[in-house]
């Protein structure tokens, strides 16, 4: 078998698809797309993007003593974009600080990852185990392409009440891959480790299917162009003196150049450091009921500020080798959601179509998501 498939999905608690479509294409935020998020907002707060593609070949039924064998190769492309962020951080992002005169605002606890690698994996599923049960292992090889990580555990910033000065208090620790120009494709390497566990089971002598696996266990070690930075301290910005109108453009290219602002309040320091891939653990129980089939699951992914997922899906068969599925769950980047998915079989050819976050689609303004899933498949007998 040779597949391709392709997945693109945003979703989010506060961020609505509204503002998020508009900002990606940059068109002018005005107040209603912001009061939609602010109405939004929570204590803690979660956005989330991942676009992932990828290429698999399988090679079925290899058979060693009682066991069956599928030996398989795949070729992957992972992006993953998301954050955790208080109240405070939208505001003063999209409204600046004016309206905290005199007051502090709560910038923490801050967390914001972007990611993007390469994989090559190779791997196999061995059948019939104690019985029927499956047990799959997949070894990857990463190429790191490129790493934007805040983490802020702390971090208040206060506006004076007549605007002469700024005070941030922050411990914050931030890492960023190599930007130099020409080197934004391999910048670091490392590797993963697949697992999957399948087992039967009967319940009311319905049969089923419980499976268990955790995907992409691993790390990328990043080059010694990497930059890092870490510090608990408090910054005071006093603005600019400028003496008279004469020095006014040098004073200006002088002091608000972002490497002059940079290298004063945050030096950056170039060192090879580790950091861990975002790794999702599932499990799942599917049941024949025989008209349909009944999914009930749970999944999490470490390392990607988001919550447990639990959901719910019915799966149904129709004339002509057409399946629907219906999915309703909790948790993530949003909290509810609905996704919609269709399967078609033309001989030996599956092609799979899935729409994610009903929610965020059908009311773009007030819930924010929107998520769609592509795959093709062959099969060669």
């Amino acid at each position: 078998m040779v597949g391709v498939y392709g997945n693109a999905d945003y979703s989010s608690s506060a961020v609505t698809t509204a503002f998020g479509t508009n900002f990606l294409e940059g068109n002018y935020i005005n107040d209603d797309l912001k009061q939609q998020v602010v109405s939004n907002l929570q204590p803690a707060n979660r956005a989330g993007f991942s676009l992932n593609t990828g290429i698999i070949g399988v090679l079925y039924n290899d058979s060693m003593g009682k066991h069956n064998f599928n030996f398989f190769l795949a070729l992957r492309d992972r992006s993953y974009l998301n954050a955790n962020f208080p109240p405070d951080v939208f505001k003063i992002a999209f409204y600046g600080n004016a309206s905290y005169a005199g007051e502090s605002a709560k910038l923490s606890p801050f967390s914001f990852n972007d990611l993007s690698y390469q994989q090559l994996e190779v791997g196999s599923l061995c059948t019939n185990i104690a019985g029927k049960a499956k047990l799959g292992i997949g070894i990857s090889f990463i190429a790191g392409q490129q790493l934007q990580a805040i983490n802020m555990s702390t971090g208040y910033l206060y506006t004076d009440p007549y605007g002469q000065y700024l005070q941030l208090n922050s411990n914050t620790k931030y890492n960023e891959s190599d930007s130099t120009p020409g080197h934004n494709f391999f910048n670091g390497y490392g590797a993963s480790l697949d697992i999957y566990f399948s087992m039967p089971y009967k319940i009311a002598s319905k049969p089923g299917v419980l499976s268990v696996s955790v995907n992409d266990l691993g790390f990328i070690k990043w080059n010694s162009h990497a930059l890092s930075y870490n510090k608990d301290t408090t910054y005071t910005y006093n603005g600019i003196t400028i003496n008279s109108l004469n020095n006014l453009q040098n004073a200006a290219i002088n002091n608000l150049s972002k490497d002059s602002l940079q290298n004063k309040y945050f030096p950056l320091a170039a060192k090879s450091f580790y950091t861990s891939i975002p790794t999702t653990v599932s499990i799942n129980a599917k049941t024949d009921l025989g008209k349909m089939e009944l999914e009930v699951g749970a999944w999490y992914i470490f390392n990607a500020n988001c919550l447990p997922y639990y959901y719910v899906q019915g799966d149904k068969a129709f004339s002509h080798n057409w399946y629907f599925n219906l999915q309703l769950g909790y948790g993530g980047y949003a909290t509810y959601n609905a996704s919609l998915g269709i399967k078609k079989q033309i001989k030996n050819t599956e092609i799979k179509l899935a729409v994610n976050h009903l929610q965020g689609i059908i009311l773009p303004g007030s819930l924010g998501g929107a998520g769609v899933f592509l795959a093709i498949a062959h099969s060669f007998k």
